[in-house]
């Protein structure tokens, strides 16, 4: 997880994120990132404390291909990444738009299945 956090780091020190970003992603580091492999997180983690900047500095936002989200929305992990995705906005204090929902979505159902795979090795 130390990676997880160095990261975040030097994205906040060079102003690529905000420490409100920083601090969202730590909690969500707490309460999600299980000890098995950190790096299936590296993307989440990073488009998270993005995302969360995009929306605070009133970034342009763009939505994920609708060929990747038709293949997010049929997944059976979808239900686990949404809940997720609602306790960041409970954190965050902000609703978060869909455009940045579908992404973190797609982030949170690529996690969890990449966790279920790694278990049953």
């Amino acid at each position: 997880m130390k990676e997880l956090y160095e990261r975040l780091e030097v994205l906040q020190t060079g102003d690529a994120i905000t420490s409100h970003a920083q601090r969202i992603c730590h909690k969500t580091i707490q309460a999600y990132v299980s000890n098995l492999d950190t790096s299936i997180y590296q993307m989440l983690i990073t488009h998270l404390a993005m995302a969360v900047t995009r929306v605070e500095r009133n970034e342009p936002l763009n939505y994920p291909p609708a060929s990747i989200m038709d293949e997010i929305y049929r997944s059976p992990k979808l239900e686990e990444a949404q809940n997720r995705v609602k306790w960041i906005e409970n954190e965050c204090g902000f609703l978060i738009p869909d455009e940045e929902k579908d992404f973190l979505y797609m982030h949170f159902v690529s996690v969890l299945t990449a966790e279920e795979e790694e278990k049953e090795r």
